[in-house]
């Protein structure tokens, strides 16, 4: 018969093989069966859109188009407002390539998703300059004082039969407004008490 010395030597030794053995088991690294697959987890982290990321979103300007026919989109700006007052075509009497220039507002076209033309422009006295930047990359807000401003021009596009949406873009507030395409030759909306120019809201001016 043992005694009691030695039952105490045996105890501590099966406690020890008993906890290496723990040890060990939590060590190892778990099964393939033990890991929980996509369904078992409620997907990928979420990421944060910054600045870049937005940035990205931003399509690089298109290869210029060659027309001769071009359309003119006569637009006013009008205390913060858009308007398209008049859509004429126009023979430019050769081709004529769309020019790669700055400006806060662009007339965008697009095919299906992607974007095939871009042609940017900006009013008298509301020019944003060439060092400031597309929405998205810290494009500075406009002034307060162009709140009152009254501006008028004729942005020339060039009469391609491709396309399916024509947009114009405000770069520094990332407002997006609908114009007609394929556009038609005329003048829309009867003068309004808001201004004595009169004009459709480009943002309705296909209606």
């Amino acid at each position: 018969m043992l005694g009691r010395r030695s039952r105490r030597l045996v105890a501590f030794v099966v406690s020890a093989v008993a906890l290496a053995s723990a040890l060990v088991a939590s060590a190892a690294p778990p099964s393939s069966s033990a890991r929980p697959g996509p369904s078992a987890v409620s997907g990928p982290p979420l990421v944060v859109e910054d600045g870049a990321a937005r940035a990205a979103r931003i399509p690089p300007d298109p290869p210029s188009m060659t027309e001769r026919q071009q359309w003119l989109f006569d637009l006013r700006w009008d205390k913060g407002d858009v308007y398209l007052l008049e859509i004429q075509s126009v023979d430019m009497g050769e081709p004529r390539t769309t020019p790669r220039v700055f400006g806060r507002f662009a007339l965008e076209l697009f095919e299906g998703p992607t974007l095939i033309e871009r042609v940017r422009f900006d009013f008298p006295l509301l020019g944003a300059g060439a060092d400031q930047e597309d929405a998205g990359r810290g494009f500075r807000a406009p002034p307060r004082l162009t709140a009152k401003l009254r501006s008028r021009i004729g942005v020339y596009f060039p009469a391609t039969k491709r396309g399916t949406r024509l947009e114009l873009w405000d770069r520094a507030t990332d407002v997006r407004y609908p114009l007609p395409w394929p556009p038609r030759a005329g003048t829309f909306g009867p003068p309004s008490a808001a201004s004595a120019e009169g004009g459709a809201p480009a943002s309705v001016a296909d209606r």
